[in-house]
């Protein structure tokens, strides 16, 4: 990269003390024991708590017992450090926020410190961010078998060093470009936590079944103890169209709460306030049954029944050979793709050695490598004709297309990525693979066409919003990566920078 300002290795930034701290977890006797973790204690780091758009997981970082933690010498996090992900998943970034209490990492993150007044810790993150230093990690690690870049030769990495109000102009505009592709990223998680929280509800703990029952037999109860001889008493015996009137309210009520998560008093404002809602909602209640009945998969509701996967999905290996076509360029959905931020490497077939499966506009792509670590992915796919995956991948299309947030709940559901870990082949560790075929036909729980309809009416908004975040993330991403060596080389101004970010999020937004 060219550019009139110095670049220096970070073993030098180190010696004149621009970079203060470059230190990874403790090693050796001071490693933690996995006894000395628990639900308490102070949160330990690790590579995968870290994502590609910057977000730490710190809820569900595991717990060290104070005492293990009162004994590190270094590892012990501030705010402001920088944290590079350099073993197993290498090339992750992110800043350490406004933490009140102890953090530390362990051997997979290194924590770099700076003298503020010489290098900004958000520009460092910018940069370590950017391709060009990206690309110096992978060189790095072509360098030996082992996917790490450890501490030593990082220090052979190099940062271009502008001068200090230089490096705060150019954090401050890619920096908010960062802080909008973490908002997204959180967003996005919110979106996939509602859908799949929704989906657990209604067809794995059939919640709405469940309130229905208990409804019925407290209404039974009272109505016993008015009359203990009325007939009434057995309502869950007569036909649904002899059911009390309103034993049918009160079942509904149930269902509607356990549905939408409000108190019947919240219920009765709706249907004040937006009857249409209110009608909407009690139509669904309608649809669950108020009984359970026995399965070969253990009690499910009355009327469902367990089906092949096969009726709701198809698996889909059409086999494509990119290499056919050497000039095409094609949206490949690749396990490292995944891995890297959950969007699809853009390369021409002569690149593409092997052959790949088309990936359909409808698909759901589920992993069958190493289920030990799920990995589901709702392709966006932008031109069908050009879309593959890896064969590592097994393509679900539904049988029908609207189905699809279904079957995307279906297969990232707990019941399903069990069945799929039943079904696997291969010794222990990280070659493991399930069988497609065997997966593609094992039975699940299946809820009659009008209910699956009514689920993913009210996942397909939440998909939809999932995915125009995502695509708008790349395109800032992109912008990202393609702005900061045309700053550095001093092609265009921080300015000319702002212009082009407020430009393209508006566009991203439309």
């Amino acid at each position: 990269m060219s550019s009139s300002w110095p670049e220096l290795t970070v073993g030098s930034l180190i010696e004149c003390g621009v970079i203060t701290v470059q230190k990874d977890g403790n090693h050796g006797s001071k490693y933690p024991r996995a006894s000395e973790f628990g639900d308490t204690g102070v949160p330990f780091l690790t590579a995968k708590l870290l994502d590609d758009s910057g977000n730490i997981d710190f809820e569900n970082a595991p717990k060290l017992a104070q005492e293990k933690a009162d004994k590190f010498t270094f590892g012990i996090l501030q705010p402001g450090d920088v944290l590079l992900s350099h073993n197993a998943t290498v090339g992750r970034v992110a800043i350490v926020p406004d933490i009140k209490e102890k953090v530390v990492i362990g051997t997979s993150l290194t924590h770099y410190r700076v003298d503020p007044e010489r290098l900004d810790p958000r520009y460092l993150a910018a940069y370590m961010s950017g391709r060009y230093f990206q690309n110096q990690l992978a060189s790095s690690m072509s360098q030996t078998t082992r996917n790490q870049v450890p501490i030593t030769a990082q220090r052979k990495l190099t940062v271009i060093l502008p001068p200090i109000v230089e490096q705060r102009s150019i954090a401050n505009s890619l920096g908010n470009l960062s802080d909008k592709i973490r908002v997204n990223y959180r967003i996005n998680k919110t979106l996939e936590e509602m859908a799949q929280a929704t989906f657990k509800s209604w067809f794995v703990d059939f919640e709405p079944v469940k309130a229905k029952i208990v409804a019925r037999e407290r209404w039974q109860a009272r109505q016993s103890a008015q009359q203990p001889a009325s007939p009434v008493c057995y309502a869950a015996e007569l036909e649904p169209e002899s059911l009390d009137p309103e034993l049918e309210t009160r079942m509904a009520l149930a269902a509607m709460q356990a549905i939408s998560g409000k108190a019947e008093a919240q219920l009765a404002r709706l249907q004040t306030e937006h009857p249409e809602h209110y009608a909407e909602l009690r139509a669904t209640a309608d649809l669950f049954p108020a009984a359970m009945q026995k399965s070969e998969l253990g009690e499910i509701p009355e009327g469902w029944r367990v089906a092949p996967f096969s009726d709701l999905a198809r698996l889909d290996t059409t086999s494509v050979k990119p290499a056919q076509q050497p000039e095409k360029e094609w949206e490949h959905y690749s396990i490292p793709a995944f891995d890297d931020g959950q969007t699809p490497a853009h390369e021409f077939g002569a690149d593409i050695k092997s052959n790949k499966y088309k990936v359909n506009r409808s698909a759901v792509l589920a992993s069958k490598l190493n289920p030990h670590f799920p990995r589901t992915w709702i392709p966006l796919v932008e031109d069908e004709t050009a879309a593959i995956c890896s064969t590592e991948f097994m393509p679900f299309v539904p049988l029908e297309e609207s189905h699809r947030p279904f079957v995307a709940g279906m297969v990232t559901s707990a019941p399903f990525q069990s069945g799929i870990m039943m079904r696997v082949t291969g010794s222990t560790g990280s070659r493991q693979r399930a069988q497609p075929k065997q997966v593609a036909v094992m039975d699940v729980v299946t809820p009659p066409t009008a209910l699956i309809a009514a689920y993913s009416k009210l996942a397909d908004p939440l998909m939809a919003s999932t995915a125009r975040n995502i695509s708008q993330s790349q395109t800032l991403a992109k912008l990202r990566d393609t702005l900061l060596p045309k700053l550095l080389s001093g092609e265009i101004t921080v300015p000319e920078v702002d212009s082009q970010l407020d430009e393209a999020t508006e566009t991203a937004h439309v």
